[in-house]
């Protein structure tokens, strides 16, 4: 470990912000990036291709702002979705580090004050994450308090055991994550394209390599609630397909040694997927992959319900009676 005092501005910093037919919220996010307590950064919009006004807002609130933030608007020919804008702001970003905002959420006034605080400390933390709320047009929806004060992380074991581990409450969204672009570079750290929850794939796969990770127990990110968002307004057989997109990944890319927690924590999703569509070669083959890494002895309870979703009619029977058995072994998730 190298701690080596620094001043802040020689932490430099990328705010990567997508934007896509948000006029309603761009306004908001752009506000609560420009009010920054601290504000020498800069802040790279991606234009995917937006048929709105929303970019003619961000343009106007630029050509308004006075400050030293230095803002960048990227333009893509044609949309191309969350996942390319954030690669492409990803790619052209300048700073030592990259913090994630979606378009219609926004940051609190010392978001990127208090997520760079521990780097003035320490050069070789490889992510720093705050806390969230959730809200909507009704107000703050719940207080998630995953932790309640700061917490270092300084290995990959201990990384993992953070997730994985039987009480995990980090969430695997990319916002509210102020990330070494070094280590996203070095470990060649992308978002797959075309993809719907696209940041649990990600997620997946920044917990092979993250050794280094700083929680602070400040809120620094509120996640609107949208009903018409991406994910919850596509079509369900869409969606379907892309979760189980996602699981025929993670299961093809298991790390050896500890495929049982990683298969145990994504399993639910796959068998409630399983029991509601059309089976395919692949999509027996991920359940299988699902299975030779839920041994019996050790995961008795994962291994029955995945029993389960393989072995009832796929009809509204059987849909309910794996409803009621998820239940009956997991009752608390």
């Amino acid at each position: 470990m190298h701690l080596i005092m620094k001043s802040e501005k020689d932490v430099s910093i990328s705010l990567v912000i997508p934007v896509y037919n948000v006029s309603p919220f761009i306004e908001r996010c752009m506000m609560s990036v420009i009010k920054q307590t601290y504000n020498h950064f800069e802040c790279i919009l991606v234009d995917d291709a937006s048929s709105d006004d929303s970019i003619d807002k961000c343009e106007q609130m630029i050509a308004k702002y006075k400050g030293p933030i230095q803002f960048r608007i990227l333009h893509h020919e044609h949309n191309r979705g969350l996942s390319a804008a954030r690669n492409t702001g990803t790619d052209a970003a300048k700073g030592d580090y990259v913090l994630y905002i979606d378009s219609d959420d926004l940051i609190s006034n010392d978001c990127v004050e208090k997520l760079m605080a521990p780097l003035l400390k320490d050069n070789d933390i490889e992510i720093v994450m705050g806390e969230h709320l959730r809200f909507s047009e009704d107000g703050i929806q719940n207080v998630r308090s995953s932790w309640r004060h700061k917490e270092e992380l300084t290995s990959l074991e201990a990384v993992r055991n953070g997730f994985y581990g039987t009480n995990h409450r980090m969430p695997p969204a990319a916002w509210n994550k102020l990330i070494s672009r070094t280590f996203l570079d070095s470990h060649q750290l992308r978002f797959r394209e075309g993809q719907l929850w696209e940041d649990v794939l990600w997620w997946f796969f920044v917990l092979k390599h993250l050794c280094h990770l700083y929680i602070i127990p400040d809120v620094t990110y509120f996640y609107y609630v949208r009903f018409d968002s991406i994910s919850k307004g596509t079509h369900g057989d869409v969606s379907l397909k892309h979760q189980c997109t996602i699981s025929n990944i993670i299961s093809s890319n298991f790390t050896p040694g500890d495929e049982g927690r990683e298969a145990a924590l994504h399993l639910g999703r796959f068998c409630r997927n399983y029991i509601v569509i059309p089976k395919t070669p692949e999509l027996r083959a991920t359940a299988q992959r699902f299975s030779k890494a839920l041994p019996f002895r050790k995961y008795p309870k994962e291994k029955m319900l995945l029993w389960a979703a393989m072995l009832l009619p796929h009809n509204h029977t059987g849909k309910e009676i794996f409803k009621w058995i998820q239940k009956q072994l997991f009752p608390y998730k």
